[in-house]
């Protein structure tokens, strides 16, 4: 039984991320002017190529972030024991304690 929280918001957030990346890149590049004139889809294409550095930037961050999560919960398991079922309150210890009658 796993009692760790699932990661899978975090990876699908990490991917969505590259996704934006990817679709903003592309339309910086293909928005980007061929003649002076156009100016303004210029600007617009450096706008969305920083947004998609940005993104870039924001799913390492994200991934950084998943992996040292990951790597102190593997840490946390190794360090810790199995459970073990005690001894201390079951039927013949209580009856040679002398609280139970059969």
């Amino acid at each position: 039984m796993n009692r760790a929280p699932s990661s899978f918001g975090t990876i699908l957030k990490i991917n969505l991320s590259f996704l934006g990346a990817c679709v903003l890149g592309f339309v910086a590049w293909a928005i980007w002017p061929s003649s002076p004139e156009w100016w303004g889809f210029g600007l617009l294409s450096i706008i969305l190529g920083a947004a998609a550095i940005g993104n870039i930037f924001s799913a390492l961050r994200a991934m950084v972030k998943l992996y040292e999560r990951e790597k102190e919960l593997a840490r946390f398991a190794a360090t810790s024991r199995a459970p073990t079922p005690s001894d201390l309150a079951d039927h013949d210890a209580l009856k040679n304690a002398g609280m139970i009658d059969d």
